[in-house]
């Protein structure tokens, strides 16, 4: 639980300092997007969903913004669960199935680089940032196969172990933003995270974004 409080510290330190970089960036330099899809935690296993919150902004560089790169933060919630069949499994079931569900809050400062300013090819974009965040993960560590020749059902007894603790690592994505108005943009990009507790997680994600 301290670990948990530490972490909500960091997040309040981090949106403060959010309207000090508005004010250090001109109007129509900055960004809120909305982004969400799907997530493969682990070695891509457990599938599952997130939804991430971006705010981001162009800053003045030499009295001049810079065209390529955009500097911000992301929060991310993210779940996913595998759930396995509990009453009158077949053994083959029993065997090839298990339980297992996460779930990450996910915090990254990020930088945002887009290496082309002309054609389509400008919304071509690499970001990259350090996260931390919380993860909630219960999980099945024990499980017992129990037949009942009366009833002649079968029970999955499952034993589990849980885990709560604070996660540090980084994000890479890859993507591509298509402005359809003036102020409204869309697009969607490939993400790739590692964390502190050993997962590896990939995601496929949407994207619906304002400048203002």
């Amino acid at each position: 639980m301290k670990n948990f409080y530490s972490f909500l510290l960091s997040l309040s330190v981090l949106f403060s300092s959010i309207p000090i970089l508005a004010q250090q960036s001109n109007k129509g330099n900055n960004f809120f997007k909305l982004s969400g899809g799907k997530v493969f935690f682990g070695t891509g296993d457990v599938p599952g969903y997130g939804v991430n919150l971006e705010y981001s902004t162009r800053l003045k560089i030499a009295k001049k913004p810079s065209k390529h790169f955009l500097f911000g933060a992301e929060i991310s919630f993210e779940n996913g669960s595998i759930q396995p069949k509990v009453i009158n499994p077949t053994f083959q079931e029993f065997i090839d199935e298990t339980y297992h569900s996460t779930t990450n809050i996910i915090l990254t400062p990020k930088i945002s680089y887009y290496p082309f300013a002309k054609t389509f090819a400008k919304g071509i974009n690499i970001t990259g940032g350090i996260s931390v965040g919380y993860t909630n993960q219960n999980m099945e560590f024990q499980s017992t196969y129990i037949y009942d020749n009366i009833t002649q059902m079968s029970v999955r007894r499952s034993y589990l172990k849980y885990i709560n603790q604070v996660l540090f690592g980084y994000r890479i994505t890859t993507g591509y933003e298509l402005f359809v108005t003036k102020k409204i943009l869309i697009g969607g990009h490939l993400g790739f995270s590692s964390y502190t507790n050993g997962d590896i997680n990939t995601s496929i994600i949407g994207k619906l974004g304002y400048n203002f």
